[in-house]
Protein backbone atom coordinates (compact mmCIF):
# COMPACT_ATOMS: atom_id res chain seq x y z
CA UNK A 1 0.00 0.00 0.00
CA UNK A 2 1.44 3.70 -0.94
CA UNK A 3 1.95 6.37 1.29
CA UNK A 4 -0.41 8.56 -0.52
CA UNK A 5 -3.01 6.05 0.09
CA UNK A 6 -2.39 5.42 3.58
CA UNK A 7 -2.68 9.28 4.20
CA UNK A 8 -6.08 9.66 2.00
CA UNK A 9 -7.31 6.55 4.09
CA UNK A 10 -6.10 8.56 7.29
CA UNK A 11 -7.90 11.74 6.22
CA UNK A 12 -11.16 10.36 5.20
CA UNK A 13 -11.47 7.98 9.02
CA UNK A 14 -10.81 11.83 10.46
CA UNK A 15 -13.18 13.31 8.53
CA UNK A 16 -15.87 10.47 8.68
CA UNK A 17 -15.48 11.03 12.58
CA UNK A 18 -15.88 14.37 12.43
CA UNK A 19 -18.93 14.15 10.74
CA UNK A 20 -20.11 11.53 12.83
CA UNK A 21 -19.71 13.55 16.26
CA UNK A 22 -21.44 16.33 14.24
CA UNK A 23 -24.35 14.51 12.84
CA UNK A 24 -24.90 13.08 16.42
CA UNK A 25 -24.97 16.79 17.89
CA UNK A 26 -26.87 18.28 14.80
CA UNK A 27 -30.06 15.47 14.95
CA UNK A 28 -29.85 15.07 18.72
CA UNK A 29 -33.31 15.87 19.36
CA UNK A 30 -34.83 14.66 16.06
CA UNK A 31 -36.04 10.73 15.87
CA UNK A 32 -34.54 8.40 13.67
CA UNK A 33 -36.00 8.58 9.94
CA UNK A 34 -37.60 11.93 10.66
CA UNK A 35 -34.39 14.11 9.27
CA UNK A 36 -36.12 16.18 6.61
CA UNK A 37 -34.27 15.10 2.86
CA UNK A 38 -33.36 18.53 1.84
CA UNK A 39 -31.12 18.24 5.37
CA UNK A 40 -29.94 14.95 4.63
CA UNK A 41 -28.58 16.18 1.23
CA UNK A 42 -27.03 19.41 2.33
CA UNK A 43 -25.34 17.63 5.23
CA UNK A 44 -24.21 14.62 2.63
CA UNK A 45 -22.86 17.66 0.30
CA UNK A 46 -20.62 19.44 2.99
CA UNK A 47 -19.70 16.07 3.90
CA UNK A 48 -18.59 15.63 0.10
CA UNK A 49 -16.71 18.79 0.10
CA UNK A 50 -14.63 18.09 3.36
CA UNK A 51 -14.03 14.68 1.72
CA UNK A 52 -12.92 16.17 -1.83
CA UNK A 53 -10.69 19.37 0.68
CA UNK A 54 -8.96 16.46 2.61
CA UNK A 55 -7.96 14.04 -0.39
CA UNK A 56 -6.24 16.80 -1.66
CA UNK A 57 -4.73 17.58 1.46
CA UNK A 58 -3.49 14.17 1.52
CA UNK A 59 -2.22 14.07 -1.71
CA UNK A 60 -0.88 17.33 -2.98
CA UNK A 61 3.12 17.86 -3.50
CA UNK A 62 5.72 20.50 -3.19
CA UNK A 63 6.53 22.34 0.75
CA UNK A 64 4.16 22.78 3.28
CA UNK A 65 3.45 26.40 2.10
CA UNK A 66 2.64 25.02 -1.31
CA UNK A 67 0.19 22.63 -0.03
CA UNK A 68 -1.19 24.71 2.63
CA UNK A 69 -1.97 27.40 -0.16
CA UNK A 70 -3.14 24.61 -2.91
CA UNK A 71 -5.70 23.95 0.21
CA UNK A 72 -6.95 27.02 0.37
CA UNK A 73 -7.58 27.15 -3.27
CA UNK A 74 -9.17 24.33 -3.17
CA UNK A 75 -11.63 24.90 -0.29
CA UNK A 76 -12.37 28.61 -1.66
CA UNK A 77 -13.64 26.72 -5.24
CA UNK A 78 -15.61 23.81 -3.54
CA UNK A 79 -17.39 25.59 -1.10
CA UNK A 80 -17.65 29.16 -3.27
CA UNK A 81 -19.21 26.99 -6.25
CA UNK A 82 -21.79 25.22 -3.60
CA UNK A 83 -22.85 28.49 -1.95
CA UNK A 84 -23.51 30.15 -5.51
CA UNK A 85 -25.80 27.16 -6.26
CA UNK A 86 -27.85 27.98 -3.42
CA UNK A 87 -27.68 31.22 -4.27
CA UNK A 88 -28.75 30.97 -7.82
CA UNK A 89 -31.35 28.18 -6.79
CA UNK A 90 -32.51 29.41 -3.93
CA UNK A 91 -31.89 25.81 -2.51
CA UNK A 92 -31.63 24.63 1.29
CA UNK A 93 -28.77 24.49 3.92
CA UNK A 94 -27.95 24.79 7.15
CA UNK A 95 -26.29 28.21 8.43
CA UNK A 96 -24.78 26.02 11.59
CA UNK A 97 -23.48 23.14 8.77
CA UNK A 98 -21.70 25.75 6.38
CA UNK A 99 -20.39 28.13 9.10
CA UNK A 100 -19.13 24.72 10.99
CA UNK A 101 -18.17 22.82 8.16
CA UNK A 102 -15.59 25.65 6.34
CA UNK A 103 -13.47 25.85 9.79
CA UNK A 104 -13.32 21.98 10.73
CA UNK A 105 -12.54 21.31 7.27
CA UNK A 106 -9.47 23.77 7.21
CA UNK A 107 -8.17 22.75 10.90
CA UNK A 108 -8.57 18.87 9.43
CA UNK A 109 -6.83 19.65 5.75
CA UNK A 110 -4.07 21.50 7.97
CA UNK A 111 -3.56 18.52 10.49
CA UNK A 112 -3.02 16.33 8.01
CA UNK A 113 -0.68 18.33 6.09
CA UNK A 114 1.27 18.37 9.58
CA UNK A 115 1.20 15.17 10.24
CA UNK A 116 2.41 14.13 6.32
CA UNK A 117 5.44 16.70 7.64
CA UNK A 118 5.99 15.31 10.93
CA UNK A 119 6.29 11.89 9.48
CA UNK A 120 8.11 11.84 6.16
CA UNK A 121 8.53 15.63 5.94
CA UNK A 122 8.74 16.50 1.71
CA UNK A 123 10.79 14.52 -0.47
CA UNK A 124 13.48 16.64 -2.15
CA UNK A 125 15.97 16.36 -5.40
CA UNK A 126 18.61 18.26 -6.48
CA UNK A 127 19.41 18.26 -10.10
CA UNK A 128 22.84 18.52 -9.84
CA UNK A 129 24.05 19.34 -13.45
CA UNK A 130 21.34 22.06 -13.41
CA UNK A 131 23.04 23.60 -10.01
CA UNK A 132 26.10 25.43 -9.21
CA UNK A 133 28.40 22.84 -7.55
CA UNK A 134 28.48 24.74 -4.52
CA UNK A 135 24.75 24.55 -4.18
CA UNK A 136 24.37 20.84 -4.41
CA UNK A 137 24.79 20.33 -1.38
CA UNK A 138 21.13 20.66 0.45
CA UNK A 139 20.02 18.97 3.98
CA UNK A 140 17.97 16.10 3.44
CA UNK A 141 17.84 16.44 -0.48
CA UNK A 142 18.83 13.32 -2.31
CA UNK A 143 21.40 14.22 -5.42
CA UNK A 144 21.03 13.45 -8.91
CA UNK A 145 22.54 13.36 -11.84
CA UNK A 146 20.56 10.93 -14.36
CA UNK A 147 17.30 12.07 -16.56
CA UNK A 148 16.26 8.34 -16.58
CA UNK A 149 15.63 8.76 -12.84
CA UNK A 150 12.28 8.36 -11.53
CA UNK A 151 10.88 11.32 -10.11
CA UNK A 152 7.69 10.25 -8.84
CA UNK A 153 8.79 9.67 -4.98
CA UNK A 154 9.70 13.33 -5.01
CA UNK A 155 8.01 16.68 -3.80
CA UNK A 156 10.73 18.87 -4.89
CA UNK A 157 13.14 19.05 -8.05
CA UNK A 158 15.92 21.83 -7.34
CA UNK A 159 17.47 23.49 -9.81
CA UNK A 160 18.98 26.73 -10.79
CA UNK A 161 16.46 28.31 -13.26
CA UNK A 162 19.21 30.69 -14.25
CA UNK A 163 21.56 27.78 -15.81
CA UNK A 164 20.94 26.26 -19.29
CA UNK A 165 18.68 23.15 -19.75
CA UNK A 166 19.51 20.82 -22.40
CA UNK A 167 16.67 19.01 -24.28
CA UNK A 168 17.44 15.71 -22.46
CA UNK A 169 16.76 17.42 -19.51
CA UNK A 170 13.64 19.71 -20.36
CA UNK A 171 11.94 16.24 -21.06
CA UNK A 172 13.27 15.03 -17.94
CA UNK A 173 11.57 17.72 -16.23
CA UNK A 174 8.34 17.96 -17.90
CA UNK A 175 8.15 14.21 -17.32
CA UNK A 176 8.30 15.20 -13.35
CA UNK A 177 6.16 18.15 -13.98
CA UNK A 178 3.55 15.88 -15.42
CA UNK A 179 4.06 13.24 -12.18
CA UNK A 180 2.93 15.71 -9.99
CA UNK A 181 6.37 16.71 -8.75
CA UNK A 182 7.39 20.40 -8.64
CA UNK A 183 10.21 21.98 -9.94
CA UNK A 184 11.47 25.15 -8.21
CA UNK A 185 14.88 27.43 -7.94
CA UNK A 186 17.39 26.00 -5.12
CA UNK A 187 17.82 29.29 -4.05
CA UNK A 188 13.78 29.93 -3.31
CA UNK A 189 13.90 26.44 -1.41
CA UNK A 190 17.03 27.50 0.87
CA UNK A 191 15.28 30.54 1.51
CA UNK A 192 11.91 28.63 2.63
CA UNK A 193 14.14 26.24 4.72
CA UNK A 194 15.67 29.61 6.56
CA UNK A 195 12.57 31.90 6.86
CA UNK A 196 14.78 34.57 5.36
CA UNK A 197 16.46 36.51 2.36
CA UNK A 198 19.89 37.29 1.32
CA UNK A 199 19.56 40.86 1.65
CA UNK A 200 22.58 41.20 -0.68
CA UNK A 201 20.64 39.40 -3.59
CA UNK A 202 17.08 40.63 -2.95
CA UNK A 203 15.29 42.79 -6.20
CA UNK A 204 12.32 44.68 -6.49
CA UNK A 205 11.94 42.38 -9.52
CA UNK A 206 11.68 38.85 -7.18
CA UNK A 207 8.48 40.66 -5.82
CA UNK A 208 5.34 38.73 -6.96
CA UNK A 209 3.14 40.37 -9.93
CA UNK A 210 0.25 37.76 -10.31
CA UNK A 211 -2.62 37.54 -8.23
CA UNK A 212 -1.62 40.54 -5.80
CA UNK A 213 -4.13 42.92 -5.99
CA UNK A 214 -7.15 40.03 -5.45
CA UNK A 215 -4.91 38.97 -2.25
CA UNK A 216 -4.70 42.29 -0.90
CA UNK A 217 -8.29 42.98 -1.13
CA UNK A 218 -9.13 39.59 0.90
CA UNK A 219 -6.49 39.95 3.59
CA UNK A 220 -8.60 44.15 4.08
CA UNK A 221 -11.86 41.72 4.39
CA UNK A 222 -9.46 39.65 6.90
CA UNK A 223 -8.70 42.28 9.18
CA UNK A 224 -11.84 43.88 9.10
CA UNK A 225 -13.20 40.50 10.55
CA UNK A 226 -10.52 40.10 12.88
CA UNK A 227 -10.98 43.04 14.14
CA UNK A 228 -14.64 42.78 14.91
CA UNK A 229 -14.22 38.94 16.56
CA UNK A 230 -11.57 40.41 18.52
CA UNK A 231 -12.49 43.73 19.91
CA UNK A 232 -15.11 42.83 22.61
CA UNK A 233 -12.42 41.02 24.33
CA UNK A 234 -9.79 43.40 23.48
CA UNK A 235 -11.95 46.00 25.03
CA UNK A 236 -12.31 44.08 28.55
CA UNK A 237 -8.62 43.22 28.42
CA UNK A 238 -7.62 46.99 27.67
CA UNK A 239 -10.49 48.10 30.52
CA UNK A 240 -8.35 46.27 32.89
CA UNK A 241 -4.80 47.07 31.78
CA UNK A 242 -5.57 50.85 32.02
CA UNK A 243 -6.92 50.40 35.15
CA UNK A 244 -3.82 48.60 36.31
CA UNK A 245 -1.65 51.11 34.45
CA UNK A 246 -3.26 54.17 36.08
CA UNK A 247 -3.24 52.78 39.74
CA UNK A 248 0.79 50.99 39.72
CA UNK A 249 1.97 54.40 37.55
CA UNK A 250 -0.51 57.04 37.39
CA UNK A 251 -1.12 58.82 33.74
CA UNK A 252 -0.87 58.33 30.99
CA UNK A 253 -2.14 55.50 29.80
CA UNK A 254 -1.79 55.41 26.30
CA UNK A 255 1.38 55.63 24.52
CA UNK A 256 1.02 57.50 20.87
CA UNK A 257 3.83 57.38 18.61
CA UNK A 258 4.17 58.62 14.89
CA UNK A 259 5.32 55.13 13.16
CA UNK A 260 6.41 54.93 9.75
CA UNK A 261 3.11 52.71 7.36
CA UNK A 262 2.59 51.82 3.57
CA UNK A 263 4.47 53.81 0.98
CA UNK A 264 6.37 55.93 3.47
CA UNK A 265 2.90 57.58 5.09
CA UNK A 266 3.50 58.47 8.87
CA UNK A 267 0.47 57.61 10.75
CA UNK A 268 -0.29 57.78 14.74
CA UNK A 269 0.36 54.24 16.36
CA UNK A 270 -1.58 52.86 20.10
CA UNK A 271 0.02 51.39 22.05
CA UNK A 272 -0.44 50.97 26.40
CA UNK A 273 1.94 52.58 27.93
CA UNK A 274 4.41 49.69 28.99
CA UNK A 275 7.23 52.55 30.27
CA UNK A 276 7.74 55.11 32.86
CA UNK A 277 6.64 58.56 31.14
CA UNK A 278 9.80 60.60 29.83
CA UNK A 279 10.88 63.92 30.72
CA UNK A 280 9.84 66.69 28.51
CA UNK A 281 12.29 67.08 25.07
CA UNK A 282 13.97 63.52 26.26
CA UNK A 283 14.40 61.56 23.63
CA UNK A 284 12.62 57.74 22.91
CA UNK A 285 15.49 54.98 22.91
CA UNK A 286 14.49 51.33 21.77
CA UNK A 287 13.47 48.92 24.65
CA UNK A 288 16.45 46.59 25.61
CA UNK A 289 17.06 43.41 28.01
CA UNK A 290 16.45 44.34 31.50
CA UNK A 291 15.37 48.01 30.58
CA UNK A 292 14.29 49.51 33.70
CA UNK A 293 12.27 51.63 32.17
CA UNK A 294 9.76 49.50 31.91
CA UNK A 295 7.47 49.19 34.78
CA UNK A 296 6.44 45.64 36.24
CA UNK A 297 3.13 45.53 34.84
CA UNK A 298 4.22 46.72 31.69
CA UNK A 299 6.23 43.81 31.68
CA UNK A 300 3.20 41.28 32.16
CA UNK A 301 1.59 43.52 29.11
CA UNK A 302 4.81 43.31 26.93
CA UNK A 303 4.37 39.33 27.60
CA UNK A 304 1.21 38.88 26.86
CA UNK A 305 0.75 41.48 24.15
CA UNK A 306 -1.79 43.24 25.47
CA UNK A 307 -0.29 46.38 25.15
CA UNK A 308 -0.54 45.71 21.52
CA UNK A 309 -4.43 45.81 21.58
CA UNK A 310 -4.97 49.38 20.74
CA UNK A 311 -3.65 48.58 17.24
CA UNK A 312 -6.54 47.31 16.39
CA UNK A 313 -7.67 50.60 15.85
CA UNK A 314 -5.30 50.78 13.56
CA UNK A 315 -5.98 48.12 11.45
CA UNK A 316 -9.93 49.34 11.62
CA UNK A 317 -8.60 52.45 9.45
CA UNK A 318 -6.40 50.94 7.14
CA UNK A 319 -3.56 52.35 8.59
CA UNK A 320 -2.25 48.87 9.61
CA UNK A 321 -2.65 45.16 8.96
CA UNK A 322 -2.99 42.44 11.54
CA UNK A 323 -0.10 40.73 9.68
CA UNK A 324 3.36 42.26 8.69
CA UNK A 325 5.85 44.19 9.25
CA UNK A 326 6.02 46.42 12.70
CA UNK A 327 6.16 49.75 11.85
CA UNK A 328 9.05 51.63 12.93
CA UNK A 329 9.06 54.86 14.18
CA UNK A 330 10.34 57.90 12.16
CA UNK A 331 14.30 58.20 13.96
CA UNK A 332 14.60 54.83 13.62
CA UNK A 333 13.31 54.37 9.87
CA UNK A 334 15.86 56.86 8.51
CA UNK A 335 18.97 55.41 10.79
CA UNK A 336 18.72 52.38 9.56
CA UNK A 337 17.82 53.27 6.04
CA UNK A 338 20.87 55.12 6.17
CA UNK A 339 22.70 51.99 6.98
CA UNK A 340 20.71 49.25 5.34
CA UNK A 341 18.81 51.23 2.11
CA UNK A 342 16.45 48.32 1.40
CA UNK A 343 15.29 48.83 4.46
CA UNK A 344 12.77 50.87 2.79
CA UNK A 345 10.95 47.80 1.17
CA UNK A 346 9.72 46.84 4.17
CA UNK A 347 6.90 50.08 3.63
CA UNK A 348 5.51 48.00 -0.01
CA UNK A 349 3.00 46.27 2.45
CA UNK A 350 0.96 47.60 5.41
CA UNK A 351 2.72 47.46 8.70
CA UNK A 352 1.17 45.05 11.48
CA UNK A 353 0.26 43.88 14.77
CA UNK A 354 2.61 40.84 14.19
CA UNK A 355 4.50 39.27 11.36
CA UNK A 356 6.85 37.26 10.36
CA UNK A 357 10.47 38.68 11.62
CA UNK A 358 8.38 39.16 15.33
CA UNK A 359 7.45 35.24 15.30
CA UNK A 360 11.24 34.20 14.47
CA UNK A 361 13.60 37.33 16.03
CA UNK A 362 13.18 39.77 19.14
CA UNK A 363 12.43 43.30 18.53
CA UNK A 364 15.15 45.17 16.99
CA UNK A 365 17.02 48.18 19.10
CA UNK A 366 20.20 49.02 17.08
CA UNK A 367 21.41 48.79 12.97
CA UNK A 368 23.28 45.58 13.44
CA UNK A 369 19.73 43.75 14.88
CA UNK A 370 17.41 45.56 12.11
CA UNK A 371 19.63 43.84 9.24
CA UNK A 372 18.56 40.77 10.85
CA UNK A 373 15.24 41.64 11.24
CA UNK A 374 15.09 43.02 7.82
CA UNK A 375 15.50 39.48 6.16
CA UNK A 376 12.83 37.86 7.53
CA UNK A 377 10.68 41.40 6.52
CA UNK A 378 11.70 40.98 3.16
CA UNK A 379 10.93 36.93 3.33
CA UNK A 380 7.29 38.33 4.10
CA UNK A 381 7.30 41.10 1.10
CA UNK A 382 8.47 38.46 -1.20
CA UNK A 383 6.48 35.77 -0.13
CA UNK A 384 3.26 37.33 1.31
CA UNK A 385 0.29 34.80 0.97
CA UNK A 386 -3.05 33.32 3.07
CA UNK A 387 -1.09 30.31 3.96
CA UNK A 388 1.91 32.55 5.24
CA UNK A 389 -0.56 35.03 7.07
CA UNK A 390 -1.86 31.63 8.65
CA UNK A 391 0.78 30.56 9.87
CA UNK A 392 1.82 33.50 11.25
CA UNK A 393 -1.19 33.85 13.25
CA UNK A 394 -1.03 30.48 14.49
CA UNK A 395 2.92 31.21 15.45
CA UNK A 396 2.29 34.19 17.10
CA UNK A 397 -0.28 32.47 19.36
CA UNK A 398 2.60 30.10 20.15
CA UNK A 399 4.88 32.81 20.80
CA UNK A 400 2.04 34.85 23.51
CA UNK A 401 1.62 31.50 25.07
CA UNK A 402 4.85 30.92 25.79
CA UNK A 403 5.88 34.70 26.88
CA UNK A 404 9.29 34.49 24.48
CA UNK A 405 10.20 37.49 21.66
CA UNK A 406 9.82 40.21 24.41
CA UNK A 407 11.67 43.46 25.31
Amino acid sequence: MSLKFVWILSGLALLAALWLVGGLVYFRDIPYGAVPIEEQINLAVMAALSSATAIRAATVRGSAEDKLNQVIITGVVLFGTYALIILMGRYFFSRLVLSTAIPSTLLLSVLIIWLRHRSGGVSVAVIAPLVKPRESKVDGAVVLHNPDSDFRSFDLLLVDLHEPVSGEWARALSRAMLSGCRVRHIQDHLEELSGAVSIKDFELEHLPSTNQESYIEIKRLMDIAGVIVLTPLALVLIALASLAIVVTSGWPVFFIQQRVGLGGRPFRMWKLRTMRPCADGAKHAAAVPGDNRITWIGGILRRTRIDELPQLWNVLKGEMSLIGPRPEAHAFHNDYTEVHPKFAYRCLVRPGITGWAQVNVPPSANADEALTKLRYDLYYVKRQSIGLDLRIALRTVWTITHGSGVR
